[in-house]
């Protein structure tokens, strides 16, 4: 079998217009929808926590896109961080709590992802940045694996702020729900997989949402590669190849 060139990051628009619903997130996205999607600045922080594959990066990508598309008042400047390296830092948060207000007022907001991986020496930063985009009008969009209180137990000034605003705990999807999902995302890129397909990758492979997504890419380039229908059998070719 010839060698894949896969690509370790799927991209994809993540909207609400993607977004599955489904019965653990559906009430959070109607209260959002309706808080950002509706009136002026100021806007509320936000805040979801749940295990992975549960839509967080999703969600709040798509409301970086919602305000942006609004360009409220001319605030368009969007600022999306995740932490990264070991041990995970963020730099930029640091970069944009040293700005003034004159130069944050653009922001439409600010996305922060993973906040739950963001160390001692960071979280200082994420508290006064908070602190900036409150006073600006501007949301603060956040998104952990955590609760505020399990990610900062020793840091009650920064849980004060993180709980300030809207909290959401999202439940992740069910099989059926997944299922959906699946096809969902199948859909929006011009791939056709059969039922067969999508039960295999649902229950064998995974429930994490990221993973059935880049499984879902994998399969993709590798029927076009191979010129074969996706298939079973050829899951579990690429099973034996390591590449799923």
């Amino acid at each position: 079998m010839s060698q894949l060139a896969l690509p370790f990051e799927i991209s994809r628009r993540l909207t609400f217009d993607t977004l599955v619903l489904h019965q653990g997130i559906a009430t959070t996205i109607s209260a959002i929808r309706n808080v950002y999607g509706n009136g002026a600045r100021p806007f509320p922080s936000l805040f979801l926590y749940g295990a992975p594959g549960t839509g967080k990066t999703h969600i709040i990508t798509a409301v970086t896109r919602l305000l942006e598309g609004r360009s409220i008042q001319g605030h368009s400047g969007v600022e999306v961080i995740t932490p990264e390296g070991s041990p995970p830092r963020a730099p930029a948060l640091k970069d944009l709590a040293l700005k003034t207000d004159e130069d944050l007022t653009p922001m439409c907001c600010v996305a922060v992802d993973d906040i739950h991986l963001i160390q001692d020496e960071d979280q200082a930063d994420l508290w006064n940045l908070s602190n900036r985009m409150t006073r600006i009008g501007a949301p603060l969009l956040m998104a952990a694996r955590l609760s505020g209180e399990e990610a900062f137990p020793e840091n009650p000034h920064l849980r004060s702020r993180i709980n300030s605003g809207l909290v959401f705990a999202l439940d992740p999807p069910q099989d059926q729900d997944r299922l959906l999902i699946l096809d969902k995302m199948a859909r929006d890129r011009s791939i056709r997989i059969p039922h067969e397909v999508s039960n295999y990758l649902v229950t064998r492979k995974g429930r994490n949402i990221k993973e059935l997504a880049r499984a879902l890419e994998v399969l993709d380039m590798a029927s076009l590669e191979l010129k074969r229908r996706i298939t079973v059998p050829l899951i579990k070719m690429l099973e034996a190849d390591g590449k799923i």
